[in-house]
């Protein structure tokens, strides 16, 4: 009798065929897929803390480093920028390939091998441009070829160029009207857009011609000439392209497609050397500019609004100062940035919104 009840004892331990309870099985079979998930998070994070360890976080240390290399306000505001262009980013082609590609009917794939890291390339792309750091430096600095640096910074200008140019930059009235301060509401309630328009430098080429086509007498050097339009909260809302530095204010207004953009009953803020007035009345704008001489028939209320538009147009010149501390800009750019140019100038332009808005204060007459 013991012998039968300790072999029913045996067999109960050790029932093998027995069914198991399937809610248990669900249970770790959903924990199980728990864990795997949490390992592929920490793989993840582990290797993007390897990449920030390795180049941005090793020379951005505090926010005055990231405004300094990328001009980017603070650490918060390029990891944002930067989770945004991330997913596109990731099916960049690098612009040697996609010459090559070009003359063929093969399609494009990314480019499966990289010498950095993607949020590499962006950095050494922020360094070039807005610390404005050489390429021999850079490629020191992140320890590849000077042809890389070379063909990253081509490529992260063409990629942020179609990215950041299909942004609607251009705001519509109701959005001015939104987002406008109350001394342009005060003073210049109809204001759509301030215009100005700035040069960059570019190295002398052996065509004379060129030469002749995008000589500036303004600053008696060679150079690229274009018009930025800002709306009155300071956002950048337009940005031509780069044309020959001859090129009139006015000629370069009509050419640059901005006329298109405006309604009837728009104002256009402009330099007093803007002579657009009937190209502009032609759409049903004005041009708002200062008066160039105050008279004695002035009121005091003249004399204050003819301050206050003049100082509402420094904002523009401002904006162009923003775009200007892309220290790309202060030197002569290389023939070899000759075909990207228009991509940097644009790239610059639209980048400044990321900065936050112009503070008005101390630019505006107070009553």
């Amino acid at each position: 009798m013991m012998e039968e009840v300790a072999a029913s004892v045996v067999m109960t331990e050790h029932d093998y065929g027995s069914a198991a309870n399937p809610g248990a099985l669900d249970a770790a079979a959903a924990r199980i897929q728990q864990l795997e998930d949490k390992i592929k998070e920490l793989t993840t994070e582990l290797s993007q803390l390897k990449v920030w360890q390795v180049h941005f976080h090793r020379f951005c240390v505090s926010d005055k480093d990231i405004l300094f290399y990328t001009r980017f306000t603070s650490r918060y505001v390029f990891c944002d920028f930067w989770e945004a262009i991330q997913p596109s980013a990731s099916m960049v082609v690098y612009w040697s390939k996609a010459q090559k590609k070009g003359q063929t009917f093969e399609p494009i794939s990314p480019s499966p091998t990289r010498t950095l890291q993607l949020i590499d390339e962006f950095f050494l792309f922020c360094c070039r441009v807005a610390a404005g750091l050489q390429e021999k430096v850079l490629a020191d600095m992140f320890q590849v070829s000077v042809s890389t640096v070379s063909r990253v910074v081509i490529t992260w200008a063409n990629y942020l160029f179609l990215l950041l140019g299909s942004l609607p930059i251009w705001m519509s009235k109701q959005q001015v009207k939104n987002t406008m301060p109350s001394k342009f509401v005060q003073y210049s309630p109809d204001v759509r857009v301030i215009i100005d328009c700035t040069e960059v430098r570019c190295q002398n080429s052996s065509s004379l011609t060129l030469q002749s086509e995008v000589f500036s007498s303004y600053k008696n050097t060679t150079t690229l000439k274009g018009l930025i339009g800002i709306a009155p909260c300071s956002a950048v809302t337009f940005v031509s392209s780069l044309f020959t530095g001859s090129i009139s204010d006015r000629e370069l207004t009509e050419r640059s497609g901005l006329l298109d953009l405006l309604e009837a009953g728009d104002g256009c803020m402009a330099d007093k050397g803007f002579t657009i007035e009937k190209l502009l009345a032609d759409r049903g704008a004005t041009l708002i500019i200062p008066p160039f001489k105050m008279t004695a028939q002035f009121t005091k209320e003249d004399a204050l609004k003819t301050q206050a538009i003049a100082r509402l147009r420094i904002l523009v010149e401002r904006a162009i100062r923003r775009v200007k501390e892309y220290r790309i800009w202060e030197h002569t750019l290389p023939l070899t940035l000759s075909g990207t140019v228009n991509q940097l100038w644009t790239v610059c332009c639209v980048m400044t919104n990321f900065q936050g808005p112009l503070d008005l204060k101390g630019y505006i007459p107070v009553e």
